[in-house]
């Protein structure tokens, strides 16, 4: 994956040091040089000084390649804007935002916009955010392989029912989010593109989850 990270500070640091790493194309972006001495001595990506709402700072991160974009500075404005900009202007599959100030989290849902809480582990998270293959995440638990995770249902799970997806087997239901009404459902609700479901399960089943409802980097988002 080609992979942009807005904001070299203590999370943005440690993100591109894992996705380098790991073998990911990797820009890093900041407004100051100094702070890439975050950075680990085996980093192999690029970094550029610059803004990450800047359009040409973007160009020469070379966005129109990206498939994740990361804004993790320590301003929501900013964080919010690049990856709208991400989103919108240059159809980046999958972006993810820092958010600290918790009152937005309703502005952040309502438009779309995926993030992770500054009260949460958060390079832990992100990584999840974008890695292929992973659903985001509300809660993980320490020495377990199950989480509790939202999925957003695509046009090929429309149909589909609560109980198609507990059919997986190690899948719970808890809630489904549709539009802004949140609910409890039946066992044969019936899907919508565009659902968010939250669910608790084991990481065997998200393969076969995202058969049903959710491919990797497809979200409307």
């Amino acid at each position: 994956m080609h992979v942009i990270i807005g904001g070299c500070g203590r999370v943005g640091a440690a993100v591109a040091d894992q996705m380098a790493t790991e073998g990911h194309d990797v820009v890093l972006l900041d407004t100051r040089e100094e702070a890439f001495y975050r950075l680990g001595t085996g980093f192999n990506g690029e970094t550029l000084v610059g803004d990450i709402t800047d359009k040409d700072v973007l160009h020469r991160a070379r966005i129109e390649m990206a498939d994740a974009f990361v804004a993790v500075t320590a301003l929501d404005n900013a964080n919010l804007m690049s990856v709208q900009i991400a989103k919108e202007l240059f159809d980046v599959p999958h972006t993810v935002a820092r958010l600290f100030n918790p009152e937005r989290e309703d502005s952040y849902r309502k438009m779309r916009v995926h993030y992770v809480s500054g009260t949460r582990l958060v390079a832990k998270a992100i990584l999840n955010e974008v890695r292929a293959g992973a659903f985001p995440q509300h809660i993980t638990f320490r020495e377990s392989d199950v989480e509790v995770l939202e999925m957003r249902v695509h046009e090929g799970g429309a149909g589909r029912t609560v109980d198609d997806l507990e059919a997986v087997g190690e899948v719970r239901v808890a809630a489904i989010q549709r539009d802004f009404d949140v609910r409890l459902p039946s066992g044969d609700e019936q899907l919508r593109a565009g659902d968010v479901v939250v669910a608790a399960c084991r990481r065997s089943a998200f393969d076969a989850l995202h058969d049903l409802v959710a491919h990797p980097f497809d979200d409307e988002d």
